[in-house]
């Protein structure tokens, strides 16, 4: 047996009988590391789109949530083929697990390439309907383009790292995309200050080069003969045993994932509708930065989501209820102080630096961009520790395989989002633009906190009641299942 073999099966067996603080840490620290550099990439770009122009800034912040929108088709099938993977790989059933990998990897592909053909031919409308301004759309349409075929990427790269973290190999994940992270940055700095290009494709290419690297070196990886998970081309065959409960699984989270983003770019585009004149076409992109801001926090309590949903997965693979609700609780206590350390970090301490950051002081609208952001982040940031909430009883349902459920607080996040905003601006036609747009969020993601409790309480009294596949609370917690190769 070689010793990555002997490693993966050294990381299985920590997730299935170690401490829980070591797992916790092992599993979701290192992705919480990723989250936080794939924000402050966010924000680099941010800040070399503002040093072209505040229009080429506030264009990368109203395509960011269209981006966003797209990119939750390959998310959604990640996520929940990665929860399926988990699950065989608990029971120690590494047949079906390489089978499962086999399988979600090439729906992924074909995602990818039905992405592509969908979407290129109505980019410019597409845009428009979010209504994103003319002139950001004409200095970001082939930027926009080019971001389509990065999802792509991005989609395949998804699988990788979601049969990576099914075994529990953070580190490996953190460290690849903190070198694709730190190579998409150089790129760009050299780019935009070295060349001092005035043009955001360049922004994108940075980006493209840096996600085929990692498209490399995934497919590499998945199919090395010495990775437990091993993918082999007689795997790529779509079997009924594997699609179907990988879309059961993936189709609520796409679904909800989806909902949510397309929420919020509704919500973009009726700000655009609403106040678009009264801003000079800013407000849109206004709220892609605030989010861009409140993400620094937000992202990296939502890898507590991804990390959790493995380890639950493994644990319910093996049978131990227990086990998997003990990790729920320590997840929920470590992301609320990581929610609470950054709401108070970003609002009180460095708000000020952050927002400069995303305009060019030598444009007219630079100071009046930076106001706006910092009206809505005043409210949006508040939604901050109800999101950490959010996305610790997401990884418990997802975990579980209760991904409607789970769909069910995206979709009702977003729904309130839109009839808060609707019934702000009608109801109270005197509040600013940016009072509204920051209010409805800290409306929405409140009462989506109140929701996750109310969601987690039902699952729980169900799961007392009932068990869960045949397990019940008061079994005896069981040993390690043994692998099958």
């Amino acid at each position: 047996m070689n010793n990555s073999i002997k490693k993966s099966i050294k990381r299985r067996e920590m997730i299935l009988k170690g401490g829980l603080w070591k797992t916790i840490v092992y599993v979701c620290f290192p992705l919480a590391i990723y989250q936080f550099f794939t924000a402050f990439s966010t924000i680099i770009d941010q800040m070399l789109s503002a040093h072209i122009s505040t229009v080429a800034s506030n264009a990368v912040a109203s395509i960011a949530q269209l981006k966003n929108t797209i990119s939750a088709f390959g998310a959604g099938l990640a996520a929940g083929g990665a929860v399926l993977v988990a699950r065989y790989y608990g029971a120690g059933d590494v047949k079906n697990a390489r089978g499962a990998s086999g399988n979600l990897l090439l729906l992924s592909i074909i995602m990818s390439a039905v992405i592509i053909a969908i979407f290129i031919p109505i980019a410019r409308p597409v845009m428009q309907l979010a209504q994103i301004s003319e002139e950001s759309i004409e200095i970001g349409y082939t930027y926009f383009v080019l971001q389509l075929f990065e999802l792509a990427l991005v989609s395949i790269n998804s699988v990788f790292i979601g049969l990576e973290k099914a075994k529990g190999n953070s580190k490996l994940v953190m460290i690849l995309n903190v070198v694709v992270l730190v190579l998409k940055i150089s790129l760009s700095c050299i780019f935009v200050y070295g060349f001092n290009v005035g043009d955001l494709l360049w922004v994108e290419v940075s980006s493209i080069i840096a996600q085929s690297l990692l498209t490399c070196i995934g497919l590499t990886l998945m199919f090395y003969k010495k990775n437990i998970l091993q993918i082999k081309f007689e795997n790529f065959k779509l079997k009924k045993l594997y699609i179907l409960p990988i879309m059961k699984l993936s189709i609520p989270i796409f679904f909800g994932k989806f909902v949510m983003n397309l929420g919020k770019t509704i919500v973009n585009g009726l700000c655009g509708s609403y106040y678009n004149v009264a801003t000079n076409g800013l407000i849109v992109g206004a709220l892609g930065v605030s989010n861009n801001i409140s993400g620094l926090t937000t992202n990296i309590t939502s890898t507590f989501e991804d990390g959790e949903s493995s380890i639950v997965s493994q644990n319910i693979g093996n049978r131990n209820l227990k086990r998997s609700l003990r990790f729920f609780g320590r997840i929920l206590l470590t992301a609320a102080i990581i929610a609470l350390i950054g709401y108070v970090l970003t609002r009180f301490i460095i708000l000020d630096q952050l927002v400069a950051l995303f305009s060019n002081d030598g444009d007219e609208n630079g100071q009046i961009y930076m106001q706006y952001i910092k009206e809505i982040y005043t409210y949006d940031s508040l939604s901050i520790p109800a999101l950490a909430l959010c996305s610790a009883v997401l990884g418990l349902l997802y975990g579980f395989g209760k991904t409607f459920l789970a769909s069910i607080l995206n979709f009702s996040r977003i729904g309130i989002r839109i009839l808060s905003l609707v019934c702000l601006h009608y109801g109270f036609p005197n509040l600013a633009g940016t009072t509204c747009a920051g209010i409805s969020m800290a409306i929405s993601n409140g009462l989506i906190f109140l929701l996750s409790l109310i969601c987690l309480l039902v699952f729980y009294i169900n799961l007392r009641k009932k068990g869960f596949n045949g397990m019940h609370l008061g079994d005896p917690e069981p040993d390690v299942s043994e692998l099958k190769f």
